[in-house]
């Protein structure tokens, strides 16, 4: 196991190094004016918009903010004089003019590993079985999807999913206040754990309780991003595609408001709970979720552990997962954006620019955009066999 983590360990610090996607050196430059005193990032960066080098707004919520500044100044000694320079610098080159460029990525995504490595623990913590924790370990250390995810795409969803995981080890111990209160910080990173609000609801055994439940995620949500409340906060972070794009699709809302009634229909009938699981649940609300929106790649990490739990519990859908991680990770071909493919390598190389991405080879054999509808139904296709399954082989 020692091994396994070491190599685990080096393998990540590799791709942390060699790989680089624009996104980490903008939300960083944002996160950097923590340390310089700015408390509330969404105001400042509107109301000092014409005299900042990057223009963008914060999409991210406060927890994010706070957590990568926080960072930022307890180890800006290590980044040296010249970092807070390089994340100002907007120029199209400034990772490949800089010869610190590699310290700085793995600098950057250190806090990744960490909660990366802890993830692995957390989920071998699911299983009595001493062989099922060390697939656990090895299923989430050496999977390619998660890895790619997190150290390529610069994915900061590794904070509220650390949190989700914890969530669930709490209401597998039957401590759900405390299942409640995680989901809450959890939202505080990102807006999706609080979809899960109403299979909350039903999980309680009392009126009393399943408002407690309710309300817990809620007012822990709402004390946190009270200090930032402004519309500049409303427009950047709460209404931003990163944030409303999974109710981009009726189909989704209706799928998704289905999947409760059958869920209220169960725990009508069970008074006892014995055949709800609220695991199943999250996976389903996920599933449906990507089969109907026109989801980010990188959402795709707020499911990878609970993918992981269930290819281990059910052997036999490990195939099925594999097959739609694959598919998944061929839409990113698909866009006519370098970013996704060629350019995370550019830092090694502006000639890199000279390269022409998948997109281009693509639509000489076939229309892009129609052969990423095609993936999208296959993914759904898939995603509700899955769904289907999980529940029969419960019930």
């Amino acid at each position: 196991m020692k091994k396994l983590l070491l190599l685990a360990i080096v393998l990540r610090i590799l791709v942390s190094m060699f790989l680089f996607h624009p996104d980490i050196k903008t939300f960083n430059y944002q996160a950097s004016f923590l340390k310089k005193g700015v408390f509330n990032i969404y105001n400042y960066l509107v109301e000092n918009k014409k005299s900042l080098p990057l223009k963008d707004g914060f999409v991210y919520f406060p927890l994010t903010y706070i957590a990568l500044g926080g960072y930022q100044a307890i180890v800006s000694p290590l980044f040296g004089n010249g970092f807070d320079s390089w994340l100002a610098d907007a120029g199209v080159n400034s990772f490949v003019k800089n010869p610190q460029i590699f310290k700085y990525l793995i600098l950057l995504k250190f806090p990744y590993l960490v909660l990366d490595i802890a993830i692995a623990f957390l989920l071998m913590e699911f299983f009595e079985n001493k062989e099922n924790k060390k697939k656990a370990f090895v299923y989430w250390l050496f999977n390619p999807f998660t890895i790619f995810i997190i150290y390529a795409f610069s994915n900061v969803d590794i904070f509220p999913v650390i949190l989700t995981v914890l969530a669930f080890l709490m209401l597998k111990k039957q401590k759900l206040f405390a299942a409640g209160l995680l989901l809450g910080l959890a939202s505080g990173f990102k807006l999706y754990p609080l979809l899960f609000i109403p299979f909350l609801f039903l999980a309680g055994r009392s009126l009393k309780e399943k408002l407690v439940l309710c309300l817990t995620p809620i007012i822990t949500f709402c004390l946190i991003v009270l200090p930032f409340i402004s519309p500049a906060f409303f427009q950047s972070a709460l209404v931003s595609g990163l944030t409303t794009g999974i109710f981009a699709s009726d189909f989704a809302t209706l799928a998704l408001a289905i999947l409760f009634f059958y869920a209220a229909i169960i725990d009508g009938g069970d008074k006892d709970h014995k055949k709800t699981d609220l695991f199943n649940y999250w996976l389903a609300l996920f599933l449906i979720i990507f089969s109907f929106a026109l989801f980010h790649i990188q959402w795709l990490l707020w499911l990878a552990p609970f993918l992981v739990i269930l290819a281990i519990k059910k052997p036999v859908l490990s195939r099925l997962i594999l097959v739609l991680g694959l598919l998944a990770f061929a839409v990113p071909l698909l866009y006519q954006d370098r970013s996704m493919t060629i350019s995370l390598f550019r830092v090694y190389s502006t000639w890199f620019d000279m390269l022409p991405i998948p997109f281009t080879f693509i639509q000489k054999i076939y229309d892009p955009d129609n052969l990423q509808t095609v993936i999208h139904s296959v993914l759904a296709g898939g995603s509700m066999v899955m769904t289907y399954k999980i529940f029969k082989e419960n019930n």
